[in-house]
Parts: structure tokens; sequence; C-alpha cells
């Protein structure tokens, strides 16, 4: 039985229009598939339409012409509701500029993307502490951005694009800011997530050093893809222990399901362990919500009532 893609593109193509008869082609006709768990790289010099290409399959811009198909669902049928509940649940996006919120503390800022799902705050910070300990950033829970290195900002971006529990990690230049010894930390632990955790990773780069580690390479050169290299036999790299807590934790769950996060704002939509289930993925790889611990193991922050925390959580928002 033929395996079923998680990304397809089909004669992809985007074109900006910068002015009367100024037009800039970044994509030709490009045509892909991308499978579970795989580590793909997308190589090549500044301005060959990497980035336009990944925020395409992120949905954060249509094509011009073409299609998207992610898990059989064309991304352009999408409502708005829905294409907004893709990118919060299904995906995880890491950018090269970090991203975070500079007047939220670490844990915060990890936690964010749940708050417009409806978690309740303490579940929501439990679940992001869970995730910095995963990225070896436990004990820095009460900085703020201000605090890190470049290195450990990014590993905060990379915790965040993990809260929900996404299928695909989308990075694009992830490294591109970083010193030599952050920026192998950040692969590893991207490798790491695609080899014990099984994820989907999707990798933007132009650092050659990088393609040994990726099942696929698309190398890419004027807005098309110029060449596939499959890797037989992927260069060995010393993973990062702590993301097998994601699965190992899953002992500690409390057997009940959670709701989807955004059913009431999109209707039904799929179960997503049946949803995973079917397309013959590992149950064992969800990222798993930590039962709620007792109230008074809670820090002082967290103990407060739940409508002021809320509040006091939209005014950091706000500022």
């Amino acid at each position: 039985m033929a395996k079923t893609p998680v990304i397809k593109a089909v004669n992809l193509s985007k074109t900006f229009k910068l002015g009367k008869d100024n037009e800039i082609v970044a994509l030709h006709s490009v045509n892909f598939e991308i499978y579970s768990g795989e580590l793909i790289c997308f190589f090549g010099p500044s301005g060959c339409g990497k980035s336009t290409l990944l925020s395409m399959l992120a949905g954060l811009q249509p094509p011009t012409s073409g299609e998207v198909i992610v898990r059989g669902k064309n991304l352009a049928n999408y409502k708005k509701k829905e294409l907004s509940a893709y990118r919060r649940e299904k995906i995880g996006m890491v950018f090269q500029q970090f991203n975070l919120i500079l007047s939220m503390t670490v844990l915060e800022n990890i936690a964010l993307p749940m708050a417009f799902g409806g978690m309740k705050r303490k579940r929501r910070m439990q679940r992001a502490l869970h995730l910095l300990e995963v990225v070896g950033l436990g004990e820095k829970k009460k900085s703020v951005p201000a605090d890190l290195s470049g290195g450990q900002q990014q590993k905060v971006a990379i915790a965040r694009s993990l809260i929900n529990n996404p299928w695909i990690i989308m990075a694009d230049e992830p490294t591109g800011n970083l010193d030599s010894k952050s920026a192998d930390d950040v692969i590893k632990l991207l490798i790491s997530l695609s080899r014990k955790s099984k994820r989907t990773v999707i990798l933007i780069t132009h650092n050659p050093d990088y393609l040994q580690y990726a099942d696929r390479v698309f190398r890419m050169k004027d807005g098309r893809i110029d060449k596939i290299d499959v890797n037989a036999k992927t260069t060995k790299v010393e993973l990062v222990d702590s993301v097998s807590k994601l699965d190992k934790l899953k002992e500690n769950e409390n057997s009940e399901s959670e709701e989807p996060i955004f059913s009431s704002e999109i209707g039904k939509i799929e179960d997503e362990k049946k949803e995973v289930l079917s397309e013959g993925e590992d149950e064992s790889n969800e990222i798993p919500a930590e039962e709620d611990k007792e109230e008074e193991n809670v820090e002082p922050r967290e103990a407060l009532s739940e409508k002021e925390d809320e509040s006091k959580e939209k005014e950091e928002i706000k500022q």
C-alpha cells in the first residue's frame, strides 16, 4: 500500500506584483511530497524562494496558482477560522527571529498559544513547564527573554512551537542569528524531535553542514526545485535525551481525552488521536498534557483566582 504524504505541493507558484508592469515570480510550478516523520531540508541561496514556499505550506499566504494539500485537505478550501486552527494546532513554527514577547516570562511565552484556545491558565502553564524541561531550560522559567542567550531564546521558541502538540515543525533559518555552538544545540534538538519523537520536521537553510542529517534535501534555485537528494544513511548525531520525555510522560496522563482546543471555533474537528492513527502514526508520539497538580504546589502567581489571573495576562499582552 502506497504511503500517504503529510504534505503535497501541486504545481505551486507564487508571483508578487510590485507595481504596474513589475512582477517577481518567486516560485515556478513546484511539486513535491513529504511523508510522516521525515526531516526535510530546503536548501539554496538567499532569494531562491525557500521562505516563500514555507509560508504557503504554513497557510500564511496563498499561492498564486497550484495547491497545498495537508493530510489530504487542500488549504485553499479552509475557511478563515479553520486556517487559523490549522496554524495553531497542526503545525509549529520556528523563525530566525525568535519573536518572543519581551514583557512576558519564558514560561508565559511558551504557554501563550494555548490561551487563545480557552485552556485554563494552570493547565497551560504546567504544559509549558514540561516543554521547557524537554528543551533543557527548566531553571529559566521565571526569566524574561532579555536574560537569555540567543540559543536559549531559540530553544524557548521551539518549546512554544510544540505547545499544541503539532504533527509538523516548520523551521525557517532557525540558526541564522546564532553562534556555532548555539546553532549546533538547536539543530540537535530539531533532529531529536524527528528521530526520537517522530515529528515531521521541515528545515529551511542555506548552511550545507546540516544537509547530512536530512532524510531528503530539496535543492532550490531561482524559485524551482532543481534537484532532490536522498540520504540513504543519515549522519548520526548525539540526540537530546530529554525529548524522550514527550513519550514517557504519557504513562502519567489522565485516561480521559482532552477536548480539541479549537472545536468551538471551527465546528466538528476529528479527534486528534483518531486522525493520527488513521495515517498510521504511533499514538505514543503525542506530547502529553500532565494531570493537574495540587493547588499547594502551584507557584504564588498561578495561585491567583482564575478571573484575576486571566485579567492580568490580558494586560501583559496589551503591553
